[in-house]
């Protein structure tokens, strides 16, 4: 048995032989109507036991990955028409942009704007979107003025001021300089009294009763009041002044 001869031995006749492998032609046009073009898969592959791509298939026997289709010529097609982007709201940080979205009907490749109803079915592009230029880094940011202390006569409001980075924590490193005021004077017209409206002139020459200064007799205060009223508020302004 020692010298029987082996009846098995290895061998290796090179690399299995590649093929080109292709998917099913896809079901759908790329265009609704007119030219369009429908697409596959194509990928190098062994012919046995080897399930990854390869690439030493020859190019020059690739199959098509696409074909050409055509569902007739566009007539009466609606579609959402999107102009280009504007520019972003803001210079640093978190802003908006804007862009215009019509409604337009093609025929024969002419566009026509129409109703943006005819195109209610389908789904509307955005017209706005969050843009992002760079990082603000610190800025001051503030609250709303409060209400003003006094109605007349001068008063003041407030509102509260603070330095904060991007993440909004607190920050020191604020120009000092831009800092808004966070104070400010309101409201400094003079206080006029209320207006009585039982205090009118029962004659029609008051204004001779005033010239005549006769305002200081309760008589002439009573018959002549609105006039006789607006001397006293202008000599009560004179003496504050």
């Amino acid at each position: 048995m020692a010298l029987r001869p082996q009846d098995l031995q290895n061998c290796d006749k090179g690399v299995c032989a590649s093929s080109w492998f292709y998917s099913l032609w896809s079901d759908r046009c790329s265009a609704d109507c007119a030219e369009g073009s429908r697409s596959r898969s194509v990928v190098c592959m062994m012919s046995q036991t080897n399930s990854l791509p390869l690439d030493n298939c020859d190019d020059e026997d690739k199959p098509d990955e696409l074909m050409p289709c055509d569902l007739g010529p566009c007539t009466q097609r609606l579609e959402w028409y999107t102009g280009s982007w504007g520019q972003c709201s803001s210079e640093c940080g978190n802003g908006t942009q804007s862009r215009g979205v019509v409604c337009v009907v093609q025929n024969s490749g002419q566009l026509e704007v129409t109703s943006e109803d005819r195109c209610s079915h389908l789904p509307r592009p955005p017209s706005a979107q969050t843009c992002f230029l760079k990082s603000c880094g610190s800025q001051w940011y503030m609250t709303e003025w409060s209400s003003c202390s006094r109605s007349c006569d001068g008063g003041f409001r407030v509102r509260e001021v603070r330095c904060l980075q991007d993440e909004l924590t607190t920050s020191h490193d604020c120009d000092p300089a831009l800092e808004p005021a966070n104070k400010e004077n309101c409201n400094t017209h003079t206080c006029m009294p209320p207006i009585d409206e039982s205090c009118r002139d029962m004659y029609y020459n008051c204004v001779v009763v005033v010239q005549a200064r006769l305002c200081v007799y309760s008589y002439y205060r009573t018959t002549c009041c609105a006039s006789c009223s607006r001397v006293t508020q202008r000599d009560t302004l004179h003496r504050i002044r």
